[in-house]
């Protein structure tokens, strides 16, 4: 199964600083950016690198983009990454496919991060850069994950369908996706043989309505959904 990167962005200095990071850390995966720029933005980037441009649709919503990538994937097992998320493990996206070929009974594997709402995420200080190796531990996570960096399978996307484009606020829309993968029996992991940095590049929401300091309204799309907050 192939793998493809799906980046929605709209900060030139952080699409360029993220997809030279994965390339460094010798990653050869598609690289899908759905183009969420005012302007053009084929020249943003070294010309020698690949990356399959997906024109967004605006106003911005996080989960429609997504899905505009997803569906550009084809057949792809898919990660998810914010644009101002660095890889830092060489080999850490095969890594983290590689690791969930076996275990088809996870859903959502998120790389760990210096920087997520859910401290479960945070990199276990014991656990270096260098080479991923599959002995490397894939800890459950009970509840959600934020989609900081995760790694979506294809047969999850085929068996819970896309993200719900009616998170249209900052935020909420993946802990919906983590409740459907669990409530289709599937279990959500944190895989710490994969590192990426969350802290070092501007955030791409800050300074914007949807920004990380007003969850409030996605949080109540969530509780209208649902019906709680769990």
């Amino acid at each position: 199964m192939s793998l493809s990167v799906i980046i929605p962005s709209r900060t030139a200095s952080n699409l360029g600083a993220c997809v030279r990071a994965i390339r460094a850390a010798g990653e050869t995966c598609r690289i899908i950016v759905v183009d969420d720029f005012d302007g053009s933005t084929r020249f943003l980037l070294p010309c020698d690198e690949p990356v399959d441009w997906q024109t967004g649709v605006k106003p911005f919503i996080f989960a429609r983009n997504i899905n505009v990538g997803i569906r550009a994937a084809g057949d792809d097992d898919v990660i998810l990454m914010n644009d101002d998320a660095l890889l830092q493990s060489h080999g850490g996206f095969t890594g983290m496919q590689r690791k969930s070929r076996p275990a088809n009974q996870y859903g959502i594997i998120s790389a760990t991060t210096n920087l997520a709402g859910n401290p479960a995420q945070q990199r276990a200080p014991h656990f270096s850069l260098g080479e991923p190796g599959l002995d490397a531990p894939l800890r459950d996570e009970p509840r959600t994950v934020a989609f900081v960096c995760v790694l979506i399978p294809r047969r999850t996307i085929e068996h819970v369908g896309l993200l719900d484009e009616n998170f249209v606020a900052y935020g909420w829309e993946d802990n919906d996706y983590c409740r459907r993968v669990r409530n289709a029996g599937l279990k959500i992991g944190i895989f710490d043989g994969c590192y990426v940095d969350h802290g070092s590049l501007r955030s791409t929401f800050r300074g914007n309505p949807r920004s990380p300091g007003n969850i409030a309204a996605g949080a109540e799309i969530y509780r209208s959904k649902w019906g709680d907050l769990l």
